[in-house]
């Protein structure tokens, strides 16, 4: 498990310890788990998923943005905007 907080212009829009999270980055689809390497990736417009105890617990869209694993493995999403929610 890790911290994942989800953050758009107008505030903090998600934050939860979670099992992974799928997104859309510039070159193709992933899935960061917990413990993964630090990175840091810009993102492409798309579906985020977010799992926790082996569910799918929130599934949302954002226009675009930028997701960021940090040294202590947690993981920053800021979206420039998430759409439909």
């Amino acid at each position: 498990m890790f911290q994942l907080s989800i953050v758009t212009p107008s505030g903090n829009a998600f934050e939860d310890s979670v099992e992974s999270v799928a997104v859309c980055g510039l070159m193709g689809a992933f899935e960061v788990y917990s413990n993964h390497m630090p990175m840091l990736c810009a993102l492409q417009s798309g579906k985020v998923r977010i799992k926790k105890d082996g569910r799918t617990i929130k599934s949302l869209t954002i226009d675009s943005g930028v997701l960021e694993v940090n040294a202590s493995h947690n993981v920053l999403l800021l979206a420039d905007q998430i759409i439909g929610n």
